[in-house]
């Protein structure tokens, strides 16, 4: 019993850390002292440690000589290449399912709807959850689990750099409009504008992230140390 609720406390101090890494609040290179998360969530150092090796696992803390465990740096060369990933895996992925006659696009189109929402209510990290779900529900339709564990891995770290892009006047309604399309090209069962499309979106999406992220790493506010 003592062992479920170590976990379920772990889960907890994990769950919270993870989200102030990708909404930004922890900054990349942020110092974390175990001691003070532990005091601030009120439980012992156990759960603290426990907390951030699953982080380490997923590569959003590492140990540094120096400075004990700390927010893992983003890298420009990381984020290029999860672009060029994606921008040969996706446009496979939604030219097979141009292909099916069998796909059921409801839950698809209720993402976009809701992202179109999210865009007039300039609600940037519903809008960052939802562009997530959008792709996952592409993987997932596939049918691949391979496919989707690969690339929900991906999207920890594409998703620490996606707040910024998508607080640009005007960009979040392109983003929605390129889903819209990619996704209207798959009901049309056109593979190869579905594929051209989706290219175009990974591409586009790829230089803005890029240009953000080297802003950022080129003028870098001041690292948090803690939560």
């Amino acid at each position: 019993m003592q062992q479920i609720q170590r976990e379920a406390i772990g889960d907890t101090v994990a769950k919270r850390i993870r989200s102030a890494i990708l909404d930004g609040s922890l900054a990349p290179g942020s110092r974390i002292r175990q001691e003070e998360l532990a005091e601030q969530f009120a439980v012992s150092r156990l759960p603290v440690r426990e907390a951030l090796r699953v982080l380490e696992s997923e590569g959003l803390v590492r140990s540094d000589r120096w400075r004990g465990t700390i927010v893992t740096p983003l890298e420009v060369s990381l984020i290029r290449d999860l672009y060029e990933f994606r921008g040969i895996i996706e446009p496979e992925v939604a030219a097979t399912l141009a292909a099916r006659s069998d796909l059921k696009t409801e839950k698809i189109h209720k993402v976009v709807e809701a992202g179109r929402a999210a865009t007039r209510k300039k609600n940037v990290l519903r809008l960052v959850d939802l562009d997530l779900e959008f792709h996952s529900l592409l993987y997932e339709a596939t049918g691949n689990a391979v496919l989707t564990d690969v690339m929900r891995g991906q999207w920890t770290h594409i998703r620490r750099v996606m707040s910024g892009t998508l607080a640009m006047a005007g960009y979040p309604q392109q983003v929605w409009d390129e889903h819209g399309s990619i996704l209207q090209a798959i009901e049309e069962h056109d593979p190869k504008l579905a594929a051209t499309r989706s290219l175009e979106h990974t591409t586009s999406a790829s230089g803005r992230l890029i240009k953000c992220l080297e802003r950022q790493l080129a003028s870098p506010d001041e690292p948090k140390e803690t939560l």
